[in-house]
């Protein structure tokens, strides 16, 4: 490609992008938004191989070296780590396509009204549309060795158990390895790299259970409780009830609720499904949230730090079940700094959340509150 200076403009932005989260956000959020069964996988998991993408395209580019065989296992990578985790090609095509576009968009708006000449930008914007198609190649390719190694008796099985838990086939628990009269526990964690999930399955799935990725999530069915995995550490396991084996698919959409309820509010470890029910609430209706806000902290200003102060005391105070002792330990202050707090929360809401734990209505009183409070705090 012609012209040096243009070149090396060229050079700075594109390599000014591969360090930019912003670039990445955009991309990922354009890989996300064209593919549904990309857009179900775990976020971070889409970010760790557009990431490795770009670096790679980028690095090519750069250096002028075009793709080496390295490159090229980047997207094998992530072609087999799609495949495993149950993604069609097609799927996966439709977000890698969307996250072209949207990078190469991104290139061309940052060089609109520099001085590389149009001929040096359309050049360059070939070459680069030729990394990324040959990437491409090589991700179908990858893929379909992929989905071949993968259509053995255990893949069959982990197909059965999707349909069950995503599509609600129970007619096909018997080729899942489920007793249609059997009664189980499912249990759901955000998974990332595959190599990993697999031996974190292997270790948390008790003899009779069937364990696999699951919309990009590890998913694990068993008879009996759980082993002691080796989870990430901010990692995020949550385990249902038993249940019969029918009324699996429910508890899986629960589990997979409670899974993303239970990351946005920063939990990590291991949370039974039931001690996420009320975040799981709150967030199927968040219009609700809005309105009790309205209604009960209209005297509260969200840009106000004491407001804040305030707002926040009550909530932990209500987290606790309206205990002194236990809401100044979670707050690392003297219950009387709690009791002033939440006299002084009383005094402009006409809430006192020192009041709850009595009376017939307290529990529906203390769920509006909390509800009011946690959109409020945002």
């Amino acid at each position: 490609m012609g012209d040096g200076t243009g070149r090396s403009a060229l050079r700075r932005v594109v390599e000014g992008m591969r360090a930019d989260p912003e670039v990445l956000a955009e991309v990922v959020a354009a890989a996300r938004g064209a593919s549904d069964p990309v857009a179900a996988l775990p976020e971070r998991e889409v970010r760790r191989h557009i990431a490795a993408l770009l670096g790679v395209v980028s690095a090519a580019f750069v250096h002028g070296s075009g793709l080496s065989r390295e490159h090229a296992e980047s997207a094998a990578r992530l072609a087999t780590d799609r495949a495993v985790q149950g993604v069609s090609l097609d799927a996966l095509l439709d977000g890698f396509l969307a996250g072209r576009t949207a990078a190469l968009r991104i290139i061309a708006a940052r060089l609109i009204g520099t001085d590389v000449p149009p001929t040096v930008l359309f050049e360059a914007l070939i070459e680069l549309d030729a990394y990324v198609g040959e990437l491409q190649k090589q991700l179908v390719t990858a893929y379909r060795e992929a989905a071949t190694d993968l259509a053995g008796s255990r893949s069959a099985r982990l197909l059965a158990l999707r349909a069950v838990l995503v599509h609600g086939a129970v007619e096909q628990l018997a080729a899942a390895g489920l007793a249609a009269g059997g009664v189980y526990h499912c249990a759901v964690a955000e998974s990332g790299d595959p190599v990993q999930v697999r031996r974190a399955a292997a270790e948390l799935t008790p003899r009779g259970g069937v364990s696999g990725l699951v919309e990009g999530h590890l998913c694990v069915v068993a008879p009996r409780g759980w082993r002691a995995g080796d989870l990430a550490a901010d990692a995020l396991l949550v385990t249902a009830p038993a249940v019969p084996a029918g009324r699996l698919p429910v508890a899986y959409r629960l589990c997979r609720a409670a899974l993303d309820a239970g990351r946005r509010r920063g939990r990590t470890g291991r949370a039974g499904l039931t001690e996420l029910a009320v975040a799981v609430a709150v967030d199927a209706v968040p219009g609700m949230g809005e309105l009790l806000g309205v209604e009960l902290l209209a005297a509260l200003d969200p840009g106000n730090a004491t407001h804040r102060l305030l707002a926040e005391t009550a909530a932990v105070h209500l987290d606790h079940g309206a205990r002194l002792a236990s809401t100044a330990r979670a707050l690392h202050v003297h219950p009387n700094t709690v009791k002033h707090r939440l006299r002084r929360f009383a005094e402009a809401t006409g809430c006192d959340p020192a009041g709850f734990g009595a009376g017939p209505d307290r529990f529906a009183d203390a769920v509006r509150w909390r509800w009011a409070l946690e959109h409020w705090l945002g």
